[in-house]
């Protein structure tokens, strides 16, 4: 016998599941609506080509031929699509664009890894306007949604990709070496990392620096523990446009939701600069990333700076209140009365009755002489 199921990594969603996360989505758009992003919308099928220009990695996407033998792939983030949009579409548009969507992603991930393979992503992107001052709109954009969660604890994350690459680059280590310090930094593995960094051929300031990298997150003060370790000035200005960051975050009145993490590197290779996640009590992995991504525009053949974000409704909507299905009122009749039955059941929805079930009840039709609601 055939089970029916979804594919692996997708399901189904009914009632109060649905409306809470259409609750959510209105809540964001709204939200972003405020802020001056308008609503675009992209394909859900693209171009494989478009996403590896983007550098997205091959294994993670969902790959399909059209009619012309062309390789497609179903959209695995929202960021790329945009990038393309602005580059082509958007040219005689004057800058800033500020854009928002919310849309179905999909990705492949590892089995048994516990994600999911389509997801809900509601975000924004900011093009034309370079950094810091799209960061702090940007930044203070997704604190501001982030506080939608009225009883839940949430932190943003804080951290530069320039901050690891910088390092690398006055060091002048070759791409593998980069590689391996990157991975072995993200996944915060210190005994392995301790072990192949002192086999690196550097001085031992240096070496402290990449020993220490995974260890500086938390609060603001660990921007000034940095600076013992800032062998480049290239280090101490980004840690002079982080502290920029920290003071005007705490004048806005986000200064307990933030937090830093100098050791953060993304997984999507199109980050540039600014990076951050957020974390919310009860979700496991992060329900909101972005970050600064200068250079991709540039594969579409139009050079702009931006930055954006998008939150994981899926996520997200795990901590949030589950809004239950609306009470109907349920009109029964006898199968001879079904055109009566209607035409009051019309009358009910004009004022305002808008979830009304209208039901055959073969239990009633000998005790019911015309239409009742019960």
């Amino acid at each position: 016998m055939i089970e029916f199921t979804t594919p692996s990594g997708t399901i189904d969603r009914i009632g109060s599941e649905c409306k809470t996360l259409r609750q959510l989505e209105a809540q964001l758009r709204q939200c972003f609506a405020h802020w001056g992003y308008e609503e675009v919308m992209t394909p859900m099928v693209e171009y494989y080509k478009t996403f590896t220009a983007a550098q997205m990695k091959d294994q993670e996407m969902y790959k399909m031929l059209d009619a012309s033998n062309q390789i497609l792939t179903l959209r695995g983030d929202m960021t790329i699509p945009i990038a393309r949009l602005a580059a082509t579409k958007c040219k005689d548009i004057p800058l800033p664009l500020r854009f928002q969507y919310s849309a179905s992603v999909f990705k492949l991930q590892k089995d048994f890894s516990g994600n999911q393979n389509e997801g809900m992503d509601c975000g924004v992107e900011l093009l034309g306007v370079e950094e810091p001052y799209g960061d702090m709109e940007i930044l203070n954009c997704a604190l501001d949604a982030l506080s939608l969660l009225k009883d839940q604890r949430y932190t943003l994350e804080i951290g530069n990709r320039k901050f690891f690459l910088a390092a690398c680059e006055a060091l002048h280590l070759p791409k593998s070496t980069i590689h391996t310090l990157a991975d072995l930094i993200n996944r915060k593995s210190i005994t392995a990392l301790n072990e192949y960094v002192n086999q690196l051929e550097l001085n031992e300031d240096k070496k402290n620096f990449f020993r220490h990298l995974p260890w500086l997150c938390g609060d603001g003060t660990i921007l000034t523990q940095a600076r013992a370790y800032a062998f480049d000035p290239k280090l101490t200005a980004i840690l002079d446009e982080l502290e920029q960051c920290r003071i005007q975050c705490e004048q806005l009145g986000y200064g307990e939701q933030i937090s830093f993490d100098l050791g953060k590197i993304p997984r999507m290779q199109y980050y540039s600069g600014i990076i951050f996640e957020a974390f919310v009590e009860g979700v496991s992995d992060s329900v909101l990333s972005g970050g600064r991504y200068d250079h991709l525009c540039e594969r579409f053949h139009r050079p702009l700076p931006a930055i954006g974000f998008a939150i994981r409704l899926d996520a997200l909507a795990k901590v949030m209140k589950h809004y239950p299905a609306s009470p109907s009122l349920i009109l029964s009749y006898p199968p001879h009365l079904q055109g009566e039955a209607l035409k009051q059941a019309a009358v009910l929805r004009q004022t305002h009755i808008v979830n009304l079930q209208v039901d055959i009840s073969l239990d009633h039709i000998q005790v019911m002489e015309g239409v009742k609601s019960c």
